[in-house]
């Protein structure tokens, strides 16, 4: 295996939706973080209320859960040995080339600053070697990686296999592409499963993201010798 490509798929990242940009809430909280509400990120813990009656509300307003992960991913052995390559997918189908060096704010609300930004510019930062930038879309990242072979994770439609054989399983491909859910609820939308060649789910127990890629990355770094 060359590198592990990570896709995190639909994940709950989004500017807060025009409906409500005029919301008193929502310009007080731009006000307050000194930027232009169109590019406020929405999070449930802040804008809950307003979010009860937006469609597929279970799956939206969680940008800690991608922040949770970026740090476990980034900070990982795989990460520092040019292993593993990361994108972010968001629930608008957006998506996000994450440079293997970079190592995102530990603090949550600084995470959600470059968010921001990140939205507001298409990059971060402005200028030099682009940290995070938006691409265009899926089909960018099969036409860069050039994955072997595409696996979902998905506790709902998944076919059950341990952790030992899945790590097996993928170490046959060269670049394997591995799509992880980064949303609370919910399930995927029918076009993530028609892109996958395999369908599988780790273990019988439900697992949110963070948990998944703990114990994935670890048990990966293991099998190729990145820890004895």
């Amino acid at each position: 295996m060359e590198k592990v490509i990570l896709l995190l798929t639909e994940t709950s990242l989004e500017t807060v939706p025009k409906e409500l940009l005029s919301n008193p809430v929502i310009i007080r909280d731009a006000r307050r973080r000194g930027i232009n509400p169109r590019y406020l990120i929405l999070d449930r813990a802040r804008h809950h209320r307003l979010m009860i009656n937006l469609p597929n509300a279970e799956k939206r307003g969680r940008p800690d859960i991608l922040h949770q992960v970026l740090l476990l991913i980034q900070g990982s052995l795989l990460a520092r040995n040019n292993l593993i390559k990361t994108y972010i997918h968001t629930i608008n189908g957006l998506v996000i080339d994450v440079d293997p060096e970079i190592r995102p704010p530990r603090n949550y609300n600084n995470f959600i600053g470059l968010m921001s930004q990140l939205f507001e510019l298409g990059r971060v930062p402005p200028t030099g070697r682009p940290l995070m930038r938006f691409v265009n879309g899926i089909n960018y990242v099969l036409n860069t990686e050039l994955p072997d072979r595409k696996i979902l994770l998905d506790d709902v439609r998944g076919k059950e296999i341990g952790l030992k054989t899945f790590v097996n399983y993928v170490k046959n491909f060269k670049r394997p592409l591995i799509m992880i859910g980064a949303f609370p609820k919910g399930s995927f939308e029918e076009r993530t499963y028609e892109l996958a060649d395999d369908i599988l789910k780790i273990g019988k127990y439900v697992m949110d993201s963070s948990s998944i890629l703990c114990r994935l990355l670890t048990t990966l770094e293991i099998e190729m010798g990145l820890i004895t």
